[in-house]
């Protein structure tokens, strides 16, 4: 039953991602959104606790919809929290190691951190 929930709360974070990316497309940021997608398809595939890949998902999800509001409007604190969690995490692990290298970077580059 706990591994159902879990799986049902990723299909929730996916399905905020998959709306966070689209809106991102429709405004022109291709590389932003090309990234959290590239990002969120690596921690699918990867060997992860589910929590913790719940976890990642859910702060791609947070940075996606953070891009998409007005710079002013942004909560740069807490995207720079966030995305010092994701590479924390992601960087220990061999595949997403290079994930981040890749396309963390250019989440940290469009928030200019």
């Amino acid at each position: 039953m706990g591994g159902d929930l879990r799986d049902s709360a990723i299909r929730a974070s996916m399905a905020d991602l998959v709306s966070a990316v689209t809106g991102l497309q429709q405004s022109g940021q291709m590389d932003v959104s090309q990234a959290l997608k590239n990002l969120a398809e690596r921690v699918l595939g990867c060997d992860l606790l589910p929590q913790t890949r719940q976890e990642i998902i859910e702060n791609l999800v947070f940075v996606g919809q953070q891009a998409q509001i007005l710079p002013e409007k942004r909560k740069r604190g807490v995207v720079k929290a966030v995305l010092s969690y994701i590479k924390h995490v992601m960087q220990p692990v061999e595949p997403l190691h290079d994930a981040w290298h890749t396309h963390g970077r250019t989440l940290e580059n469009f928030f200019h951190f």
